[in-house]
């Protein structure tokens, strides 16, 4: 079943399983480390970027992407944070 197929089916669910859906997505999200093209893409945004608040929510992006959302590696995470100026 491609990704499409899942999104056509999930827009088929009454609205009270789509929010199950959702919910689901939300707590996937932080979990998923993201692949180095990804990163690459919001390194590149954060570099364009003018704006402080875009710059911060991008590098919080990155470093999430990067270890995730796992308990041994978020001293990590803000370290690098904190290097990045935030």
């Amino acid at each position: 079943m491609t990704a499409e197929q899942i999104i056509e089916e999930i827009k088929r669910l009454d609205p009270k399983d789509q929010l199950g859906v959702i919910r689901f997505a939300y707590q996937l999200d932080p979990e998923r480390k993201l692949s180095g093209k990804e990163l690459s893409n919001l390194a590149a945004r954060m570099t364009e970027t003018d704006d402080p608040a875009e710059a911060a929510i991008i590098r919080k992006s990155i470093v999430r992407g990067f270890y995730g959302r796992q308990p041994a590696n978020h001293l990590l995470g803000r370290n690098f944070a904190k290097s990045c100026g935030d």
